[in-house]
């Protein structure tokens, strides 16, 4: 059985996203580089995403307090330990 990880990787290399209209010009470009640098991260079969997308897309999350949730959910994630 596929990870969970495994399965986001997937959809990923599918082009198998979208972004929905009903967030901020913004928030869109910065996820959708987002989901294009971790396409290219398994594609080119790096070891790590570049930290420049995630921070690009947490300092754009944080002007939207709306969306705090999915910020500190990111974070979470990011600072989850294996």
């Amino acid at each position: 059985m596929k990870s969970r990880e495994d399965i986001i990787m997937d959809r990923v290399l599918a082009g198998d996203f979208e972004v929905q209209s009903h967030f901020p010009k913004e928030i869109q470009i910065a996820v959708k580089s987002f989901l294009e640098a971790s396409k290219m991260m398994v594609e080119e079969k790096l070891d790590y995403l570049p930290g420049e997308y995630l921070a690009n897309l947490l300092e754009t999350l944080q002007k939207y307090p709306e969306y705090n949730n999915l910020t500190m959910d990111l974070l979470k994630t990011t600072l989850k330990k294996d």
